[in-house]
């Protein structure tokens, strides 16, 4: 009888003041801020107090808090980080947040379906190319969510090249199979008179892939820009970053219209950093991403995984847009106007561009 009374005394202890959390949250906070805090390169430029978040929420972190109470506490630690590459991932009650800013093309093609806003907004390109007299369109290279690697064609005058992604393959990076496929494409963009590179909506990848990309239009080595990478809480020096002609066919010193907006990501960031600096290139539509730098992943006690970017990248002269995005030389939005109506009001100043050049 006593023993039975013993266990319902237990029982009821639990009941009243919750069970201990077997995930380790305390622990779990602990190694989860510390990564920030020694890893994370951007606080600064955020304007993030990363030691006010910790006073702010580690008094309500006990060995009892639930994982939803947990999830929910490091997301409003997030929110302010406004990085594509800061995301949280919590298997034990599966959730993900990702901590990128508000996107405003997103924002203004809301009213579209989430599953078919990247087919209509590709319906709405594809038509107003073959509208302004362009062949039809090619699509080669691996498959990737039903896409194709690469779409290109051409007018006789202006070539048109878009890609979605900065990776050949979700399982592992060909860049054999990228450079053979780039050499298709540029050797009939050869006799030209411009060209339409078309990177919006692009989610970037792998700066290898980006490098192929860049040398297509490189006819030099030049200075790229800068990277700066921070570990345990300190940083390196700024490192330089060279890029060089690839490929055995280019696209040189002849105008080239940059196509991107705020869902131009990570690889494609970059690609844009670089390509500004070109005199033949113009930039068109509205800023990239902003989320330049690589990923570092860190496993927590409770088997969640966080990431966070690690480095700084700057311009050739020495500018930081972490956050904000490479800036457009022409700035044109797309519209949800524009979607319904099938016309590319970006694609179009791009091509009335290169047709004055």
């Amino acid at each position: 009888m006593k023993k039975y009374i013993l266990l319902l005394a237990c029982f009821c202890s639990i009941s009243l003041f919750g069970q201990i959390n077997t995930n380790k949250p305390v622990e779990s906070f602990e190694k989860f801020w510390h990564f920030f805090d020694e890893n994370y390169a951007s606080f600064e430029e955020k304007n993030i107090d990363w030691n006010f978040q910790y006073k702010k929420n580690r008094a309500f972190i006990t060995e009892k808090t639930p994982d939803t109470t947990l999830f929910r506490i490091f997301k409003s630690m997030l929110t302010d980080f406004k990085d594509d590459h800061v995301n949280l991932r919590a298997p034990s009650i599966d959730s993900f947040y990702n901590a990128g800013r508000k996107s405003l093309i997103l924002e203004r093609l809301g009213p579209i379906p989430g599953r078919e806003r990247r087919a209509r907004f590709n319906e709405m390109t594809e038509t107003t190319l073959l509208k302004e007299g362009f062949k039809k369109l090619k699509f080669i290279g691996p498959e990737y969510k039903g896409r194709a690697l690469f779409t290109y064609t051409d007018n006789g005058k202006i070539g048109y090249l878009r890609y979605t992604r900065s990776f050949s393959s979700h399982d592992f990076m060909n860049l054999s199979l990228t450079n053979t496929l780039l050499n298709q494409i540029f050797k009939s963009f050869q006799n030209l008179e411009g060209l339409v590179l078309d990177v919006r909506f692009n989610i970037g990848g792998d700066t290898s892939f980006t490098n192929n990309v860049l040398g297509r239009f490189l006819k030099e080595r030049i200075l790229g820009n800068y990277k700066q990478q921070r570990k345990r809480g300190r940083f390196a020096n700024k490192k330089e970053n060279y890029f060089g002609p690839r490929g055995r066919y280019q696209f040189l010193d002849k105008p080239v219209a940059v196509l991107l907006n705020d869902q131009t990501v990570s690889a494609a960031d970059e690609l844009t950093l670089v390509l500004k600096e070109l005199p033949n290139v113009t930039l068109i539509g509205e800023p990239s991403n902003g989320s330049y730098s690589n990923m570092e992943s860190k496993k927590l006690p409770n088997g969640w995984v966080t990431t966070l970017s690690y480095q700084r990248y700057f311009d050739a002269h020495g500018v930081n847009y972490e956050g904000l995005g490479t800036p457009v030389d022409i700035e044109v939005k797309n519209t949800l106007q524009d979607v319904e109506n099938k016309s590319d009001s970006v694609l179009n100043r791009a091509i009335l561009h290169l047709s004055k050049q």
